[in-house]
């Protein structure tokens, strides 16, 4: 039974979504496990030694007994990992390509691990990414006895989501190796509410989470017509917006831009901006290929939490001083030292000897670690 379109979108959107919060790969792959009308045990293993993913490791449909006697036990007497090396990146292959039944029903492997999961020897996978650096590979293993009915259609599955996959995987790398001074590679965690869309250099939207899809539609900060251009309403901060893509669109810059905007209802908005290089990605699940010369930029958009009510809770959290409390919330919201000294009417030393107090009353060693503490109370909030 081949999966539907929607069922498709659905996963696709999914994996796209893991691309921000590599969390999400876990409701993927539950997602995936369900997918073809039977029991698929899936997997998204692997390691990055540039993001220090080492390894990564996310499992769904598995006894959580085998999952620990295959970690303590098996985990390097894999007989199928044994010819992962021989695959190229793109193959999608079967679990009898990998090793063949007769040779995998005489380990031990088999008889502790497979057999008692009711003999899921049939399935196979993806080679997502493989070189000196990391390796990646999606796999599933179904029961002996589907194999005939459904081990195609999952590895058909396997190759239309792999290219997806890949791009997340991208992405991931992309915020997990970035330091705080641009990003922070923890900023994806800017808690619900916050709008994240990924836009080409011709400001279409490639990508837009379900809370950026209704900010859209609300039309009050950003909107975007029938060609998918993203727009903001406020002519100021389409400008602004327009200046990055812009030079992101030269390339080999992957500049980070913080600024806040004001909506039509005078709400306050804080908008950060990554650009991104995506020319070797495949495409997005939205069917627009990223030609090898594009670049991107991920724009997130999160309500400003700049309320006496939540200066107050970091006060009290943090041990701050009203004072300090305003300038580290700027901070946090990407203004730089001269920007704050400039919003708040007191001068840049002031401004430097109210960090360093909050530096030192939260035992922070630096202002990345500072502004987590902040973000993390956000996230408690709009939670």
């Amino acid at each position: 039974m081949a999966v539907a379109a929607e069922e498709l979108i659905r996963l696709s959107n999914l994996a796209v979504s893991a691309a921000l919060d590599p969390g999400r790969w876990q409701v993927f792959l539950d997602t995936l496990s369900c997918s073809l009308g039977t029991r698929v045990c899936t997997q998204l293993i692997g390691y990055d030694d540039l993001t220090k993913a080492t390894p990564l490791t996310f499992s769904s449909g598995y006894d959580p007994y085998i999952l620990e006697l295959y970690d303590e036990h098996y985990a390097d007497k894999n007989p199928f990992a044994a010819n992962f090396a021989a695959c190229k990146v793109g193959d999608v292959v079967s679990t009898h390509q990998l090793c063949r039944p007769e040779t995998l029903k005489k380990t031990q492997f088999y008889a502790d691990l497979l057999l008692p999961l009711e003999d899921i020897t049939g399935g196979g996978g993806s080679m997502l990414a493989l070189d000196g650096d990391r390796m990646f590979l999606l796999g599933g293993n179904m029961r002996s006895k589907d194999r005939d009915k459904y081990e195609d259609d999952w590895l058909r599955l396997c190759a239309q989501l792999a290219p997806v996959i890949r791009q997340s995987l991208e992405i991931n790398r992309t915020i997990s190796g970035l330091t705080f001074e641009k990003w922070a590679a923890e900023q994806h965690l800017m808690g619900s509410g916050t709008a994240i869309l990924v836009i080409d250099t011709a400001m279409r939207i490639h990508y837009a989470c379900a809370e950026a899809q209704k900010l859209l539609a609300s039309g009050s900060l950003v909107g975007c017509g029938f060609d998918r251009r993203l727009h903001f309403r406020s002519e100021e901060d389409q400008g602004r917006f327009a200046g990055f893509v812009q030079l992101q669109s030269m390339g080999g810059f992957d500049v980070f831009r913080n600024w806040q905007a004001r909506d039509g209802r005078g709400r306050n908005w804080t908008c950060r901006s990554i650009g991104l290089q995506l020319g070797d990605l495949d495409k997005t699940p939205f069917g627009v290929f990223m030609n090898k010369a594009v670049s991107a930029v991920l724009l997130a958009v999160r309500p400003e939490a700049g309320s006496d009510t939540f200066l107050a809770q970091m006060q009290k959290k943090l041990g701050l001083s009203p004072a300090e409390a305003a300038t580290v919330l700027k901070l946090a919201d990407g203004r730089t030292p001269a920007e704050i000294a400039q919003d708040r009417e007191i001068s840049i030393y002031t401004v430097r000897n109210q960090i360093k107090a909050a530096l030192s009353k939260t035992g922070s060693r630096r202002q990345a670690e500072l502004v987590r503490s902040v973000e993390q109370l956000r996230l408690q909030g709009n939670r």
